[in-house]
């Protein structure tokens, strides 16, 4: 019991096993800063000779790697070079733990931690490469496919579940719908996988053990997660700070997304970043060539010629004419190595340029209906989201029925309107009969259409958030003041909305330079047409279909940078001007 201004407090006793383990910890400390020399304890000395098995298997990996030929699976000694250092990675930290933990240094604890995670991570998605469930995960989906009507006391499980949770805390009700949620779910999950022949799928696991590399990854993965769960423990011996403490727990939550990004992201925007500077193709070894790459795509000639001379014949040999200026007796010809890159990036730029304002001004007015207290104001804000989160393969397809000239909607529409206006009203319009995937003045501003269509209801639900977040105290201001709504909406909603604003449009704008999906699904002919061309489209063919993998490298870094300096300029350009609070 514990005494205090509240009254008497029962203090729940800690358990014995804890009481030991902080007495030996305390102890362990007393004797370290009182200068004794103190023992290590036992999971120090086994973390110390598990990394002179860490350290071994590094060098044997290293040397593995350049016993391989110089060419390293097609991809150039310089690839080589790289991996072998990557793999001596692992030895130097092991060897730098090792002192650490030796002194007795915090660092030493935190490095062996993240190490061992890290180890039993990769040696966990190498065993189940052993166990084959990569290769057999059609198998397994079909499967459950299969016998999908046991998955049905899931949804059962969840719906009961949830409605415990509208009840009261405590009560009886509450409990037994619980218990009855969590009984239907085991008992639906058993059935699911034993009709799913589990058996089958264990038998072959462990049909897998017969192999020696199997065994050796298993103990592999139960000895480092044996060790980083005890250096974990040790946080006391080594005088472990609430803000140590709090940093190892914030990068153990986002471990899973660093490795992801390390191992599908890093490394091959790592290797693309190399081929961009090679002439890599298909069954070749990559040779270094320099700027070569960059060169031939950026080169521009611009020169002045006559108007009788034509405007290729101004041009050196291997430059194709992009456009000319006219002035007066002369013209000014600019041309490129490369015209298709420069005409798929000025079709992204024109693509980029009418999205913005299709997806944004839209998204604004639904906004600020969808924020008002109309009837279902919740099912309308679900049926705007729903393009943008809809297939856009799926989608596509509707779109290109709908652009048909012969049998689409939009251009059925367009004659209804045109039959009305000469038969009604008098007049003499054309039906222009658009032929909307196959113009090559029309077939972008199609593509422009899908993409605003989807990009609204996301847009919409930024704005959404933005206006909610508006104090109506500043609307209470303006209406005394005797605004009227359209002053209420440019002089209060457009100022507070501004870094909701600015949010949209740069996503937006980066969205729109990385368009590929609309134009791939959308238009079925192959190439695609010249003005339909953006510059994502250009490097997928460049790379896919002419297989010219450094070339293609070098455009996607020259696109990423086009992105990065656009995004920059619209965050220096606009950041003076949103309201912060």
């Amino acid at each position: 019991m514990e005494l205090s201004g509240r009254g008497i407090q029962l203090l729940r006793p800690p358990s014995a096993k804890r009481v030991h383990e902080r007495i030996i910890m305390t102890t362990l400390v007393d004797k370290r800063t009182t200068g004794a020399r103190a023992a290590l304890p036992p999971v120090v000395l086994v973390n110390i000779i598990w990394n002179i098995f860490i350290v071994l298997g590094s060098l044997l990996l290293f040397s593995t790697v350049f016993q391989q030929s110089e060419d390293f699976f097609d991809l150039g000694r310089p690839v080589q070079v790289f991996a072998g250092l990557i793999a001596l990675v692992p030895a130097a930290l092991a060897v730098y733990s090792s002192i650490q933990l030796i002194q007795r240094k915090a660092g030493g604890r935190f490095s062996a931690m993240g190490m061992n995670y890290v180890i039993m991570v990769l040696a966990g998605f190498y065993l189940l490469h052993l166990w084959g469930v990569f290769i057999g995960m059609d198998n397994i989906s079909s499967a459950i496919l299969a016998n999908y009507q046991w998955s049905l006391g899931l949804a059962v499980a969840y719906a009961l579940y949830w409605l415990a949770g509208r009840l009261e805390e405590d009560t009886p009700m509450r409990m037994r719908l619980e218990q009855a949620a969590i009984g239907i779910g085991m008992i639906s999950l058993i059935l699911l996988l034993w009709f799913s022949n589990i058996l089958g799928a264990a038998s072959a696991i462990l049909s897998t053990y017969g192999n020696a590399a199997t065994w050796i990854t298993t103990g592999v993965i139960i000895i480092s997660g044996v060790l980083a769960y005890r250096m974990l423990k040790l946080g006391i011996y080594f005088n472990e700070t609430p803000a140590q403490q709090s940093a190892w727990q914030g990068w153990l939550m986002l471990s899973p997304n660093i490795i992801g990004f390390m191992l599908f992201f890093a490394g091959p925007l790592l290797l693309s970043f190399y081929l961009s500077f090679t002439n890599d193709t298909v069954g070749n070894i990559p040779e270094f060539i320099g700027l070569q790459n960059y060169g031939e795509i950026l080169s521009l000639q611009i020169t002045t010629t006559s108007l009788e001379t034509t405007a290729q014949a101004a041009l050196a040999p291997n430059y194709t004419a992009l456009g000319d200026i006219t002035l007066g007796s002369s013209r000014i010809v600019i041309g490129a190595r490369d015209p298709l890159f420069w005409q798929s990036l000025r079709n992204t730029i024109v693509f980029c340029l009418l999205l913005v304002p299709l997806s944004v001004i839209p998204a604004i007015i639904l906004a600020m209906i969808l924020n008002s207290k109309l009837p279902a104001m919740k099912f309308y804000r679900a049926v705007y989201f729903l393009p943008s989160v809809a297939a856009v393969v799926g989608t596509a397809l509707i779109w290109r029925w709908l652009y048909d000239p012969t049998i689409g909607y939009i251009n059925y529409i367009i004659s209804q309107i045109v039959g009305f206006l000469n038969n009604t009203l008098g007049m003499s319009v054309t039906d222009p009969a658009i032929l909307w995937l196959t113009d090559q003045g029309v077939v972008l501003f199609s593509i422009v259409l899908l993409a605003a269509w989807q990009v609204i209801g996301f847009n919409t639900v930024l704005f959404l958030a933005g206006l909610q977040g508006i104090p109506n105290t500043l609307y209470e201001a303006a209406y005394v003041d005797g605004a009227n709504k359209w002053q209420e909406f440019r002089n209060v909603t457009l100022p507070m909305l501004a870094p909701t604003t600015l949010f949209v449009i740069i996503t937006t704008v980066i969205t729109g330079l990385q368009v590929f999906n609309e134009p791939y699904a959308l238009i079925s002919a192959r190439p695609l047409p010249t003005a339909a061309t953006t510059s994502v489209f250009y490097l997928y063919n460049r790379g896919f279909f002419r297989f010219e993998f450094g070339y293609a490298s070098s455009v996607a870094w020259i696109l990423f940078a086009i992105i990065f300096a656009i995004t920059l300029v619209q965050f220096r350009f606009s950041r003076a001007k949103a309201y912060e609070d």
